[in-house]
C-alpha cells in the first residue's frame, strides 16, 4: 500500500412589572460586577466597534451580527459591530503596530493572534492593560490572563495527527509521533522544547521522518486527506478543521500523539489605539461567557479548554485520564525560548533540501 503523508509547519433576565411598565432594555444588570457595569456604560457611550481579521476566526461576516445581538441582549447594550475581513494574524499585529507608531487609530479595536505572532507585540507593550478578572469573576481566572495583563485567553487549539481511517488498518493506528516513522510525516518545531523532546532528539526524529515526506500542505488544506491523496497531516495547526470535517462525516480521527501532546491558545488583545476601548472590553469579556463560548465552538470548533462545559477540554480530560501530560506553551515561555524558530527553519532545510 502506497502511504503518502504530508508535513506543515508550521442575564440571568429580570423583568419587573411596575403599573406595566419594564424596565428598558439596556439598563445595567444588576448581576454583573461593578467593573462590568462600568464598561457597560461607557460601551454604550461610544456605541460602536470596529473588528477585522481573517474569515476563518469567529465565523467572520457570517456570525458577527449573531455576536451583536447576543452581547447586546446579554449586557443591555446598544454597541453596533462592524465587521471588515482582514490579512493573516501577523499582518494585521504589523498593521497595527504600525499605526500606533504613526498616531493613527488602529484598524481593529480587537486583534486576536496566537503566541507566537503575539509576543513580539506584547513585548512592545502596543496592548492596552485590563484587569479582566474585575469583569467576571470566578468566570475569567488569573490563568486566561498573560502578557502583563494584555493578552486574555480566549480559546485553544488541540494540534493532532489527523489521518484517513479508511487508508490505516485498524492495527496500525498511530498513538505516538515514533509511529508516524513506519510511513508518515510531521512538522514539529515545537517538539524541540526542553519540555518534550529537546532539540537534538527533535532534529533527528526530523531526519528520519523526511524521508517519507510526500508534500506540503496547509491545515485548511485537509480535503487532500480526506480524499485520500494524502494519509495524514502531521502535525495540524490546531485540530478545528478536523473537528469540523469529522461533523461533516469526513472519515477522519485526530491522534493526539502521547510523545507530543500539546494545546495552543489564541488571545484577544486591545491595541492602545483603538477607537473604541470599552466596546473592546465589552466585546472581549462576552467571548468569555458561556454562551459565546458555545458560538465559537459552532462556529469555529475551538473554544477554550479550561472552562468545563469546554468541547476542546472534554477531550483533553479524557486524554489526561489516559496517562497523556500536555505541555502548554504561554507567552512568557514563547519570549524565554527563542531559538525555537531556529530549529525551525533546521527542519525546514532537512525537510526540504531531501
Amino acid at each position: 500500500m502506497n502511504k503518502r503523508t504530508v508535513i506543515y509547519f508550521s442575564p440571568f433576565v429580570l423583568f419587573v412589572f411596575c403599573s406595566l411598565i419594564p424596565l428598558p432594555l439596556n439598563a445595567a444588570e444588576p448581576q454583573w460586577s461593578p467593573a462590568l457595569n462600568k464598561v457597560i456604560q461607557d460601551a454604550n457611550k461610544e456605541g460602536a466597534l470596529k473588528l477585522s481579521w481573517g474569515e476563518g476566526t469567529l465565523g467572520g461576516t457570517k456570525r458577527m451580527a449573531l455576536y451583536e445581538q447576543l452581547m447586546n441582549k446579554m449586557f443591555g447594550s446598544t454597541v453596533k459591530i462592524g465587521f471588515t475581513p482582514g490579512p493573516s494574524m501577523p499582518s494585521m499585529g504589523s498593521q497595527i503596530a504600525t499605526e500606533l507608531a504613526a498616531g493613527q487609530p488602529a484598524v481593529s479595536d480587537v486583534y486576536i493572534g496566537a503566541e507566537s505572532y503575539l509576543v513580539p507585540l506584547v513585548n512592545r507593550k502596543i496592548f492596552i492593560t485590563g484587569d479582566w478578572q474585575k469583569l467576571l469573576p470566578g468566570r475569567i481566572t488569573g490563568q486566561m490572563v498573560e502578557g502583563d495583563g494584555q493578552s486574555l485567553r480566549v480559546f485553544s487549539g488541540l494540534p493532532g495527527t489527523p489521518y484517513n481511517k479508511t487508508r490505516v488498518p485498524k492495527n496500525e493506528v498511530p498513538k505516538t509521533l515514533k509511529d508516524f516513522l513506519k510511513p508518515y510525516v510531521t512538522g514539529l518545531n515545537l517538539l524541540a522544547a526542553k519540555e518534550l523532546w529537546g532539540r537534538e532528539k527533535a532534529l533527528n526524529y526530523v531526519k528520519q521522518f523526511s524521508k517519507q515526506v510526500a508534500g506540503l500542505i496547509r491545515c485548511n488544506e485537509m480535503d487532500r486527506v480526506v480524499t485520500g491523496e494524502f494519509l495524514a497531516l502531521v502535525m495540524d495547526c490546531n485540530g478545528a478543521r478536523t473537528f469540523e470535517l469529522q461533523a461533516q462525516g469526513a472519515p477522519l480521527e485526530h491522534a493526539v500523539p502521547t510523545d507530543g501532546a500539546m494545546i495552543r491558545h489564541f488571545y484577544v488583545n486591545i491595541p492602545k489605539n483603538a477607537e473604541h476601548p470599552n466596546a473592546a472590553k465589552l466585546f472581549t469579556t462576552f467571548l468569555l461567557t458561556k454562551e459565546a463560548q458555545k458560538l465559537l465552538w459552532e462556529s469555529d470548533f475551538s473554544d477554550l479548554y479550561l472552562f468545563p462545559e469546554s468541547h476542546l477540554g472534554q477531550k483533553v480530560r479524557a486524554l489526561e485520564k489516559q496517562g497523556v501530560k500536555f505541555f502548554v506553551p504561554t507567552l512568557e515561555w514563547v519570549a524565554n525560548n527563542s531559538e525555537i524558530e531556529k530549529i525551525s527553519e533546521e527542519m525546514v532545510k532537512i525537510v526540504t533540501q531531501k
